[in-house]
């Protein structure tokens, strides 16, 4: 039975082209060090790819919402520092001033430096972070401290998920840093700027008695302001301890995605020369067979 010349080439050129394609196979392997590359490689181990991927993804975002969190903690820190170490400038200042000691010269001259001190405050106040101010709650594109003592922002409270089913706030409700609640309105305190107004007031009028009443109102503010310290310091605390945990849980999904779908490095090799072989074998064995003889130009 004579094979048509046509069906020999076909049967050579498939056997070419399988082993050309497992070389090439073996050869992507090889350099892209994957066994998984596309879906039909192995559906299971490609379905864990993908999960792994995208729960990488996950606590990427997670991680970027941390370092944006813990941004404006530092930046809502550092203008609660300030302010605190203005407050106790302040009450130096009015202990000083408090006594028989100095006159209303040495008072007009305080309240030059007062004056300045309060506008720093209102500066710490309207501190921002990424072009908004972090202590006006949702109204955070206005400045939400003037120095008549007003606070012009609200209670918003800004949350950010860090973690699967996990959200933390992550500013401060500043509302009660510088209003007194409702509790301690009623016993006598209030605004923080309406405070250190008082306290100009009194050195400009040479109020001895309104400087030593300063000196507890001030004082009231600044255990305030140290408190909302605290605070900031505890929130950005419990952050780091959580993207602490994020990097632990991102080791874990990327060592599951090399299991799944990172090839094995010594086989990988060993298959490449084995398929690099077949090639070469199959290329001159065709060759071979394709050589044109007389007795098949006789037939």
């Amino acid at each position: 039975m004579r094979v048509s010349e046509k069906l020999r080439y076909d049967s050579v050129e498939s056997r070419v082209e399988k082993a050309k394609e497992a070389n090439a196979h073996e050869m992507d392997r090889l350099s892209s060090n994957k066994d998984i590359m596309r879906l039909s490689d192995g559906p299971v181990r490609a379905r864990q790819a993908i999960r792994y991927r995208d729960q990488i993804s996950d606590l990427g975002q997670f991680q970027k919402n941390i370092e944006f969190s813990k941004g404006l903690l530092e930046r809502s820190e550092a203008a609660l520092s300030g302010m605190g170490d203005n407050l106790i400038r302040l009450k130096e200042l009015a202990i000083g001033m408090a006594n028989d000691t100095y006159d209303k010269q040495s008072r007009d001259a305080t309240s030059r430096e007062v004056r300045e001190v309060m506008e720093e405050i209102v500066q710490f106040g309207n501190a921002t972070f990424n072009g908004r101010y972090i202590f006006g709650g949702f109204r955070n594109q206005t400045p939400p401290l003037n120095l008549d003592g007003d606070y012009m922002g609200d209670d918003g409270a800004l949350f950010l998920q860090i973690s699967k089913n996990n959200f933390r706030q992550v500013n401060l409700q500043a509302r009660n840093l510088f209003e007194p609640a409702a509790e301690e309105r009623s016993k006598g305190h209030y605004n923080m700027m309406t405070a250190v107004g008082n306290f100009y007031e009194a050195l400009v009028n040479n109020d001895k008695t309104a400087i030593q009443q300063a000196i507890t109102e001030l004082d009231f503010h600044l255990e305030k302001t140290t408190t909302y310290q605290a605070t900031v310091g505890g929130m950005w605390k419990s952050l780091e301890d959580a993207s602490s945990r994020l990097g632990g849980e991102e080791v874990a999904a990327k060592a599951g995605l090399s299991k799944a779908e990172d090839a094995d490095i010594y086989d990988a090799t060993s298959m490449f020369k084995r398929t690099e072989a077949t090639l070469q074998g199959t290329l001159m064995a065709s060759t071979k067979m394709l050589q044109p003889s007389l007795l098949n130009f006789l037939q």
